[in-house]
């Protein structure tokens, strides 16, 4: 049931991100579902958490990499804190390199619980994001 709402909870961000979000927005969107879907493969082929996932940590990485594209050429806030979430999922995984002791339920759940607030801070973004645009242009007009 929880992974059903966290499917249903991308769907939906990402779905606003792509019709809302501009350029910007269609770019994150695309991010996290790359991501989500990524890791879905990996983790159903690894199921293995007891050492460091390296195709998890290639995934992370490469999302981190284009997250900080994306907050570089946007001017927009969001894509910032986004890239700090995907950082942390990273930083998990080196942190399983430098401590292999790690447990694997602890692995498992730090690695996942960054991407729900990365949706989120992706959708409130661009919910603020447009009302400030919608202020600034009725500032602009009066």
């Amino acid at each position: 049931m929880l992974l059903l709402t966290y499917w249903i909870m991308t769907l939906c961000c990402c779905i606003y991100a792509a019709a809302k979000g501009g350029t910007t927005g269609r770019a994150g969107a695309a991010i996290v579902l790359f991501k989500t879907v990524a890791i879905a493969l990996v983790t159903y082929v690894e199921r293995d958490w007891q050492i460091t996932s390296y195709s998890l940590l290639q995934v992370d990485a490469a999302c981190l990499v284009a997250f900080l594209w994306l907050s570089l050429r946007s001017d927009e806030y969001w894509p910032l804190w986004s890239t700090a979430c995907q950082f942390l999922a990273v930083a998990i995984h080196v942190t399983t390199l430098v401590q292999p002791e790690l447990t694997p339920k602890v692995y498992q759940g730090l690695h996942s619980l960054w991407a729900i607030p990365m949706q989120l801070f992706m959708l409130r973004g661009i919910v603020l994001d447009r009302w400030f645009r919608r202020r600034r242009g009725r500032m602009i007009a009066a």
